[in-house]
């Protein structure tokens, strides 16, 4: 929840400031009232810093209820209690179009540490816990995004 708080309060922040930016520039002033309709300066700051964190709030709350359904269905045998909790929060945080990049680099990752738990571990019936992992993918994909962003297929990707 208290991510929920600080992500929409930061993005009223920044539809502040865009406000207080647009009202003392002599060009972007014209598209303020009484100018323009404040409709236009709506739908401008709701599209570039809401929405992207409503849609990754979507598909955060949708693995949310997915992962606990499958939990539930299987005794708990995928993840320990807190852990779609954990997973539901970073795909929130890194919010839309983030959130798929951070879905490959688990996948990967996921991938990569099964391989090598299987080739070099004594033990053949395990359970890999990404319980310390969760958070570190996000951080490692929010550290990356300027370079992710770079890439010629972002701009599809983004609203």
């Amino acid at each position: 929840m208290a991510a929920i708080f600080l992500i929409f309060g930061f993005a009223a922040h920044q539809s502040w400031q865009t406000y207080i930016l647009w009202e003392k520039s002599e060009v972007a002033k014209m598209l303020l009232p009484p100018y323009k309709n404040l409709d236009y300066f709506i739908f401008y700051s709701r599209n570039r810093f809401f929405v992207p964190y409503f849609l990754s709030l979507s598909v955060g709350l949708l693995f949310l209820i997915g992962a606990q359904l499958i939990n539930k269905k299987y005794q708990e045998r995928f993840f320990e209690r807190i852990e779609p909790y954990l997973l539901a929060t970073v795909l929130f945080v890194v919010g839309h179009p983030l959130w798929l990049f951070y879905l490959v680099i688990l996948l990967a990752a996921n991938f990569l540490f099964s391989i090598f738990y299987f080739l070099f571990s004594k033990k053949k019936d395990y359970r890999l816990s990404f319980y310390y992992f969760w958070l570190s993918a996000g951080i490692f994909t929010i550290l990356i995004s300027k370079w992710l962003s770079a890439l010629p297929w972002w701009t599809l990707l983004k609203l």
